[in-house]
């Protein structure tokens, strides 16, 4: 297992803008890796204590990453779950990804309004499988849910919590502007609870679309293999001893 102390990160930004160059596609973490089957996020039963609807979030955020609206409608299946539970024991690296409404790391400050440590994943020939990838909430900013009802300067903690699952599964920064996986956001936009074209061929690379699902365990793309079969894509390319997954 790998660690890389650094973590990714969404920032505030009073308005969302394009960066300079030429638009590009989406971007997968380095080495590229994704999880080997799909991952339960505990979400912190305490709720956002600044968020004002039922649960201080809580129901808003799990029902955001569920939702066919987020990465489990990228045409891989569903890739995620999330459920309400206790983060008592949130620890990084221990294979129990959660998602924290805190920062008990003190590794969110500034600009970030929320960090995903992708740092925790292992080897095996040439996959490289996620094992953990723990989320934390920066509090010193006003955070509001849809079901809240209404936002005054505030940030939506459905498309912010929504973008760092994107980050758990194996993505990072796009800077194809409007995409959830985009790096900054506007106060009051829930826009990235949406995911975007970009987003989805993202999620399609890692998991696969084309018949393997998000629960699909088999070969990866450029993963070794010997018949159509032992790959999510269903595609085994290549001559005789070298094939491999398409």
């Amino acid at each position: 297992m790998k660690r890389i102390t650094n973590s990714r990160i969404l920032s505030a930004a009073t308005a969302v803008f394009l960066l300079a160059g030429s638009v590009s596609a989406f971007v997968l973490l380095s080495p590229k890796r994704a999880w080997q089957n799909p991952p339960t996020y505990i979400v912190d039963d305490r709720g956002a204590t600044s968020i004002s609807d039922n649960d201080g979030g809580l129901t808003a955020t799990i029902n955001a990453i569920n939702s066919q609206d987020a990465w489990n409608g990228a045409g891989a299946g569903n890739v995620v779950t999330a459920v309400a539970g206790s983060v008592a024991g949130f620890q990084l690296g221990d294979n129990v990804p959660m998602l924290n409404f805190e920062d008990p790391t003190g590794a969110c400050s500034g600009n970030c309004l929320a960090a995903t440590f992708t740092g925790y994943y292992s080897r095996k020939g040439r996959r490289v499988t996620i094992n953990d990838a723990d989320i934390v909430t920066n509090t010193a900013y006003d955070w509001t849910s849809v079901a809240a009802g209404g936002c005054s300067g505030e940030f939506y903690i459905e498309g912010v919590q929504v973008h760092e699952i994107g980050h758990g599964l194996g993505l990072g920064h796009t800077n194809v502007g409007g995409a959830t996986m985009y790096p900054s956001v506007a106060a009051c936009n829930n826009g990235p609870a949406t995911i975007e074209a970009d987003d989805a061929a993202g999620i399609c690379e890692l998991y696969g679309c084309d018949g393997g699902g998000g629960n699909c365990t088999l070969g990866q793309k450029g993963d070794s293999c010997g018949a159509n079969a032992e790959c999510c894509s269903g595609k085994c390319r290549g001559s005789t001893g070298a094939k491999t997954c398409k």
